[in-house]
């Protein structure tokens, strides 16, 4: 009784430490949001954790391709980034990449 025992201690151990040891994703930002800054340009912000994140945005550019722009730096958490369409693009579809 006393191997069965201690056994199912070790396997109730080793599972708490597989879900412990997957916390450190909680270091990435969240709570964030982004909106459009002006005609040309998507904004973001992350306001918790303690990663990098930066803003990307679609861009419609009218009788051309559509294509993406990237912050091209990684931001704190608590500061903007900004992600500025060229070419005559109009900014749809923000969003927010964390790492």
């Amino acid at each position: 009784m006393k191997r069965v025992l201690s056994l199912l201690s070790s396997i109730v151990l080793g599972a708490a430490l597989t879900v412990a040891a997957g916390s450190p994703a909680a270091a990435d930002a969240y709570d964030c949001r982004t909106w459009y800054k002006s005609s040309t340009t998507a904004a973001g912000t992350c306001t918790g954790g303690t990663g990098e994140f930066r803003v990307y945005t679609r861009c419609d550019r009218f009788l051309a391709q559509d294509y993406t722009v990237y912050d091209p730096t990684w931001d704190r958490v608590g500061a903007t980034s900004t992600a500025t369409c060229y070419s005559g693009g109009k900014p749809y579809g923000a969003g927010i990449q964390v790492r």
